[in-house]
């Protein structure tokens, strides 16, 4: 089924951040009836920042008159501005030589300088980054300043604080190749263009759909209405290990020969997790459809709503967190790096009032086996595009964003 869009009028605005030592800015072409809460997110993912930090917007007219547009209703009350909820960029540049400012992290002070430089029809609801230079600030560096003289000190090897500053940027951004002048617009446009789904709310297509659940269809599939033989221990048959490796594209991916369940952990990983699901079963020596797994063996779109059922609701009160709290990061292009993400999680649910056996604290350890079993579960699906490094990033496909807002949509519904 296709979606169309309505043509919608468009502004070009061109984003830099005010005293950069090496210019940072972007290009952006985006509805004019994108309101300034909503600029906010464009921001904030064209410039990769984190949403750590309040923010407000500050405009000035042609008289010298400003306007201070607090991000939230609190921070407003709290400062005595005007809320940013309501104003849209048609609001705010009614008058073409009004200036609009952007400020991020009241601490390090991030301002962003914003001028309109053209204007554009695109379909309602896309975003666009036209151009760029130089990858945007690390969080928390201090500023511009800050920023400049640790952007130094990595690149120099002789700099006293090489090391360490190698080290914190590790912990951050989560890999040892940090370039300050890299800019990946392709990147930042997947980023937009997965907002722009939120906003537009467009059903996945019959692709889309098929692409999600293909690796559970094929597995469904392979069993087939007769079920498997297991091996005297219970695994996947080497020949079946060995046809899923290269129905579901991992053969340049794993070490070895990959024909043996217990050490090929994709395969097992997903065969258990189908188990899980409720999709399939052992019974005497035999892997067997279950009767959801029957019901929806052909059935894409209703494997898709199965799943996404699952996936909002997986049964105790922990997973019911996990599973929400790792697609609000998906959603939001939030998930902590994986060398932080155990310890991050671990601070999370301890402030939810969760503990570990006995009512001890949950250690990091456990925050870690969490984090990689979150991930295993997700990675069951085919929501990520595809990438040379998958133990490091991941990154929303469409169909994948498409899949994880249905899964949003039905978490929201239980509340």
């Amino acid at each position: 089924m296709s979606f169309m869009r309505a043509a919608v009028k468009a502004l070009d605005l061109h984003i830099a951040l005010a005293g950069a030592v090496d210019p940072i800015w972007r290009d952006v072409r985006v509805p004019a009836s994108l309101t300034l809460p909503e600029l906010h997110r464009v921001i904030q993912l064209a410039f990769d920042w984190e949403d750590r930090h309040l923010h407000l917007f500050r405009s000035a007219g042609p008289g010298g008159h400003e306007r201070y547009f607090a991000g939230d209703v609190e921070t407003a009350l709290e400062l005595g501005m005007e809320s940013a909820d309501g104003f849209t960029l048609e609001d705010v540049f009614a008058n073409r030589n009004t200036q609009l400012v952007y400020e991020y992290d009241f601490g390090d002070c991030w301002l962003h300088e914003i001028e309109v430089t053209g204007h554009a029809v695109v379909p309602a609801g896309e975003l666009v980054c036209l151009a760029g230079a130089n990858r945007g600030p690390v969080e928390d560096s201090g500023g511009v300043d800050g920023y400049a003289r640790l952007c130094a000190a990595a690149q120099d090897p002789a700099d006293p604080e090489h090391a360490a500053v190698q080290e914190w940027l590790y912990g951050v951004v989560g890999d040892l190749s940090f370039d300050p002048a890299c800019f990946d617009q392709a990147q930042v446009n997947r980023r937009l263009t997965r907002l722009g789904l939120r906003w537009s709310d467009a059903p996945p297509t019959a692709e889309e759909v098929a692409e999600v659940v293909r690796p559970v269809k094929w597995l469904l599939q392979r069993v087939g209405p007769e079920g498997l033989e297991l091996t005297k221990d219970g695994y996947l048959r080497p020949a079946v290990v060995q046809e899923a490796v290269v129905a579901l594209g991992l053969a340049g991916r794993l070490y070895g020969k990959a024909n043996r369940e217990i050490n090929t952990r994709e395969i097992l990983g997903l065969r258990r997790q189908v188990q899980e699901w409720g999709l399939l079963r052992k019974y005497k020596g035999k892997l067997l459809r279950t009767p959801a797994g029957r019901e929806y063996c052909d059935d894409d779109e209703g494997l898709w709503h199965y799943l996404a059922s699952r996936m909002a609701k997986p049964g105790s009160i922990g997973g019911d967190f996990l599973h929400r709290l790792f697609t609000e990061w998906l959603v939001e292009n939030q998930l902590p790096p994986v060398s932080v993400r155990g310890e991050i999680l671990v601070e999370i649910m301890t402030a939810e009032g969760f503990h570990g056996p006995d009512q001890r604290p949950l250690a990091l350890p456990a925050g870690r086996d969490l984090a990689r079993q979150m991930a295993a579960t997700f990675g069951h699906l085919n929501i990520y595009l595809p990438s040379g490094r998958p133990w490091l990033s991941q990154e929303l496909s469409e169909a994948g964003m498409k899949f994880l807002l249905e899964v949003q949509r039905r978490q929201n519904s239980l509340r």
